[in-house]
C-alpha cells in the first residue's frame, strides 16, 4: 500500500503535465504508473541504455553521473523530489545520455514507452508541456550554470567514542538553525513518532511497515530543511537507514585519536558494496587553545571527502562555519595576482572584516595566493597589515642575475620569506579550506594546490615567467598561475560556495592605461615591465570573463601603482581598503532599493547575502539543467 504522501507528490508532478486533476482523471492516469523502489547507491540506468521508461521521482534524490571521452565518471546535477527523469529518451528514441544514481533510498513512479504513447493519444497536452520543459532546460545550459549543493538529509557519524556526539549535535543544530528549521532524529525518537516498538529498526522484507516509515521519512524532509539522521553506537538496521538516506555524510573526528577508518566507514562507505553515494565532508574536533592544526593529511588519506574542516570545541565561530557550508551559504575569497598591488587584498580583507562578512574558504593566485594563504591560517586583517609591512620592508625581488639566462631574479630572497612565515605547514593544516593554483610548464595544464606542503605551492603559484625561475618538485616544473587564470573564479565555482567575492587587481579601462606612471614617464616601459606585464595577459583576459559569476566584485584604482612598487605598502593597503568601503556601501544602497524582500537589511554581510541570492534566481540553473535523456 503506497502512503498518501507519495500519491500527493506524483499528483503535483502530473498536473505540471496534464493541468489540474479531479480524482477520477488523477485515478485513471495514475494507473498507467508502477510504483518502483531504489535503494541508496542503486542505479536506476545507464549512459547508453535505451530509453524505455520516463520517471517520476516521489521521494528520495537521484545523483546525474556523465561520463567524458577518457571514460571518467563526473556529477553534473542532481534531481529532486517532484521532478521527472527520463523523457527525454522517450520521446526521440536516443539512448540514455547519463548514470543517474540514487543518492538515498529513493521512491519513483514509471511508465513504460508503451503506456506513455496510449496515455498521450488521450492526453495530447502532456506531450506539448513535456516538449516545453525539454527546450527550456535546453536553453538553460546556455546560463552561466553556479555549482551548488543542496543537502537536506545529514548522517552524523562520530569516528571515536570521544566525540561527544550529543553535545556536537545540539551546536550544530544551533548553528544550522540560522538557515531553515532542524529536526534531529534517532531510533527512540522514531520508535515514539510512530508508535511502533523496533520501527526504526524494520527491514526492506518488512515491505509495509517499510515504506510507512520511509514517507513518514521524507514528510520531514519536506517539512524541515535540514533533518539530522543520528545512528545507533552499533551496527544496525536503522544506522544502515541513515547512511543510505544522507545528502551528505558528516564524519566526527578527533585530533587526539587515530585517524584509522572506523569499521563503520571501512563497512559500508568503501568499496563497491558501499550503501551511500552521498558525499563525505570531515568536522576535526580541536582543542579550544589550539594554534595551527596538525597531521590532518592522515585523516584526508584514506577518506573520499568533498571538504574537510577544523573545528575548535565549543567555538561558535568555527560550528557557524561549517553550518553555512552545509547549508550552501559558505562565502568564498577569490584573490587575483598582480605583485606589490597584493597589498590592496589586506584593505580589502579589512573590510569585510568591518563588516561582518565572514570568510570560510579562499583561493589566489601569485600574491594573492600568499594573502590568501595568510587568511587560512587564520590571521585577521590587522595583524595581516602590521606583519605584512615588516615583511616586505625587504623587496623579494631584489637579488637580480647578473646573467639571466632563465629569470631577472633568482628567488632566493623569496623562498626564504616563504620559508620564514609557511615553514612546514601543508595546505590542509590551515583553520579554512585553501587552494592556490599555478602552471604545470613539463604538462602545459594548469594545477590546483589543495593539499601538500604550502610555501611549495606558494612558490610555484607566484612565480611569474622570466622574473623568477620555475618551481620544481616531484621532476615537474611549475610556473604563476595568473599565466592562465589570473582570477581563478572557476576553481571556486566548482568547490560550490554559496557567495563568490573576488578583487581583481588588473585594470580594465583601457582610459585608464595611458594615467599609469610608466606611460606617463617614459613611451618605452624598461625590460623588467615588459616580462611581467606580458606574462599575465592570458590570466587577465581570463579575469575578465569571470565577473558574471561573482557576486562581489573588487576592482581597486591602483593607476600608477607597479607590479613591483614593494616600498609602496601603506599606499596601496589605503586604496584596497577605501575602495572596499566604498563598493559595499554602495551594495547597501542597491540592495535597500532592490531586493523588497530584504528592507530590513542592517549590515554589509547581509548584503551580499542578499546579492547571491539574486545571483541564485537570475543565473544558477536548477538541478536538472542538464537535460537527462
Amino acid at each position: 500500500m503506497l502512503s498518501d504522501f507519495f500519491e500527493n507528490r506524483l499528483r503535483a508532478a502530473l498536473e505540471l503535465l496534464f493541468g489540474t486533476l479531479d480524482d477520477h482523471t488523477f485515478s485513471g492516469i495514475q494507473a498507467f504508473f508502477e510504483w518502483v523502489d531504489l535503494h541508496g547507491g542503486a542505479c536506476l540506468f545507464r549512459q547508453g541504455d535505451q530509453g524505455d521508461s520516463m520517471y517520476v521521482l516521489a521521494g528520495g534524490r537521484l545523483r546525474v553521473l556523465r561520463q567524458d571521452s577518457n571514460g571518467r565518471r563526473e556529477a553534473v546535477a542532481e534531481i529532486a523530489a517532484g521532478e521527472t527523469v527520463g523523457e527525454m529518451a522517450l520521446i526521440t528514441g536516443e539512448p540514455r545520455n547519463a548514470d543517474i544514481v540514487a543518492m538515498r533510498d529513493s521512491v519513483l513512479a514509471r511508465i513504460s514507452k508503451a503506456d506513455f504513447e496510449r496515455l498521450i493519444a488521450i492526453y495530447p497536452q502532456a506531450l506539448l508541456q513535456i516538449s516545453k520543459s525539454i527546450i527550456e532546460r535546453l536553453r538553460e545550459q546556455t546560463v552561466a550554470n553556479r555549482h551548488k549543493k543542496h543537502i537536506t538529509n545529514l548522517c552524523l557519524l562520530p569516528l571515536s567514542t570521544s566525540v561527544d556526539t550529543t553535545n556536537f549535535t545540539r551546536q550544530l543544530r544551533e548553528a544550522l538553525s540560522v538557515h531553515g528549521d532542524v529536526i534531529c532524529l534517532n531510533s527512540d525518537h522514531i520508535d515514539a513518532a510512530l508508535g511502533v516498538p523496533g520501527m526504526a529498526q524494520c527491514t526492506r522484507k518488512e515491505n509495509v511497515q517499510h515504506r510507512r516509515l520511509t514517507s513518514w521519512l521524507e514528510e520531514q524532509e519536506s517539512i524541515y530543511r535540514f533533518v539530522l539522521y543520528l545512528p545507533d553506537p552499533v551496527d544496525s538496521e536503522w544506522t544502515h537507514r541513515c547512511l543510505r538516506q544522507a545528502d551528505e555524510v558528516l564524519l566526527i573526528g578527533d585530533s587526539s585519536q587515530s585517524p584509522d577508518l572506523h569499521p563503520i566507514e571501512i563497512r559500508y562507505l568503501q568499496g563497491r558494496e558501499r550503501l551511500s553515494t552521498a558525499g563525505q565532508t570531515l568536522a576535526l574536533l580541536h582543542q579550544p587553545k589550539t594554534k595551527i592544526p596538525a597531521g590532518t593529511a592522515a585523516w584526508i588519506m584514506p577518506r573520499n571527502l568533498n571538504f574537510h574542516h577544523h573545528l575548535r570545541r565549543n567555538n561558535p565561530s568555527d560550528m557557524a562555519r561549517l553550518a553555512r557550508f552545509l547549508s550552501g551559504k559558505a562565502i568564498g575569497l577569490v584573490l587575483s595576482g598582480g605583485g606589490a598591488k597584493g597589498f590592496a587584498h589586506i584593505g580589502v580583507y579589512r573590510a569585510l572584516e568591518e563588516a561582518g562578512i565572514a570568510v570560510d574558504l579562499v583561493g589566489g593566485t601569485s600574491i594573492g595566493a600568499i594573502m590568501g594563504a595568510l587568511i587560512a591560517r587564520g590571521l585577521d586583517g590587522e595583524t595581516m597589515r602590521t606583519r605584512c609591512r615588516e615583511v616586505f620592508k625587504k623587496s623579494p625581488t631584489g637579488d637580480f642575475n647578473l646573467v639571466p639566462r632563465v629569470s631577472v631574479f633568482k628567488a632566493k630572497k623569496l623562498e626564504s620569506l616563504l620559508q620564514e612565515h609557511f615553514g612546514d605547514l601543508r595546505i590542509e593544516d590551515c583553520w579554512l579550506n585553501f587552494f592556490c593554483v599555478s602552471c604545470n610548464l613539463t604538462r602545459n595544464i594548469p594545477h590546483v594546490h589543495r593539499a601538500g606542503a604550502l610555501s611549495a605551492a606558494l612558490r610555484a603559484s607566484i612565480s611569474i615567467p622570466g622574473v623568477f625561475p620555475p618551481a620544481e618538485f616531484e621532476n615537474e616544473l611549475y610556473v604563476d598561475g595568473g599565466v592562465f587564470d589570473n582570477m581563478p573564479v572557476d576553481e571556486m565555482n566548482r568547490l560550490g560556495v554559496g557567495t563568490i567575492i573576488a578583487v581583481d587587481l588588473q585594470m580594465h579601462r583601457e582610459e585608464d592605461l595611458s594615467q599609469t606612471d610608466v606611460y606617463r614617464k617614459r613611451k618605452l616601459p624598461n625590460l623588467l615591465f615588459v616580462v611581467m606585464e606580458s606574462a599575465m595577459l592570458s590570466g587577465r583576459y581570463h579575469a575578465q570573463s569571470h565577473r558574471k559569476v561573482v557576486d562581489q566584485y573588487f576592482n581597486p584604482p591602483l593607476q600608477g601603482v607597479s607590479l613591483i612598487d614593494w616600498n609602496k605598502f601603506d599606499q596601496i593597503e589605503q586604496i584596497g581598503y577605501l575602495h572596499a568601503q566604498e563598493v559595499l556601501k554602495s551594495s547597501v544602497r542597491s540592495a535597500k532599493c532592490e531586493v523588497h524582500d530584504k528592507s530590513d537589511v542592517h549590515d554589509k554581510s547581509e548584503v551580499v547575502s542578499a546579492k547571491s541570492e539574486a545571483h541564485d534566481k537570475s543565473e544558477v540553473v536548477s538541478a536538472k539543467s542538464e537535460v537527462v535523456r
